[in-house]
């Protein structure tokens, strides 16, 4: 059997659990065309990861429960990998339609959370640290000891802090806010969520 017809039982055992999310990134990827052909065809291609991406935390929801989770399995690094990929997608369809509209509530606050969250993914620095030249202490990444502290180097050496949520089985990122001076919690199943919540 060829991996290609594996990917789309995934997809299809998804999309049967899931029909109302796929309902409504139908209606998205329709709204986004108006925004550009591209950024429709990004929201199109995002939809079925998002698909697959729920099957497979929904999965490891169940690992959790059945006490057979395992943070260095297969399964949770395809879901890490993945939900980076998915966060890097579609965040450029956001922006593109943050661009080209009149700003809306929920689609700033989506905006805000979505790049909290690319910057440290995308290039390995605080998000906002290239204007505000932070002088912070942290811990080096892969360094137990958190007295060892060294000042925040703006160059791609920051590793945002990540986990999967043993309710949602989802990946969550926990990116240092400079605004607020505060660690957010930003997970990938609720910002999709609140992606889909703007088909409404």
């Amino acid at each position: 059997m060829k991996a290609t017809t594996l990917l789309e039982k995934v997809y299809l055992i998804g999309l049967a659990n899931f029909r109302n999310e796929a309902s409504a990134w139908s209606k998205l990827s329709l709204t986004f065309s108006k925004f550009g052909v591209a950024h429709s065809i990004t929201v199109m291609n995002m939809s079925k990861l998002d698909i697959m991406l729920r099957q497979l935390e929904r999965e490891l929801v169940a690992e959790f429960a059945n006490s057979q989770y395992d943070d260095n399995s297969f399964s949770t690094g395809l879901i890490v990998a993945l939900s980076d990929a998915w966060l890097l997608g579609i965040y450029e369809a956001i922006r593109a339609a943050r661009d080209m509209k009149p700003v809306e509530e929920k689609l700033d606050a989506l905006y805000a959370a979505l790049t909290l969250v690319r910057i440290p993914v995308a290039k390995a620095q605080l998000a906002g640290a290239n204007r505000k030249f932070p002088s912070l202490l942290m811990v080096p990444a892969g360094d137990e000891v958190d007295d060892n502290q060294k000042p925040y180097a703006h160059d791609g050496s920051y590793l945002v802090a990540s986990n999967c949520c043993t309710q949602t089985g989802a990946k969550v990122w926990y990116p240092f806010n400079l605004k607020t001076q505060k660690t957010d919690r930003i997970s990938r199943i609720e910002l999709s969520d609140q992606f889909l919540a703007l088909a409404l």
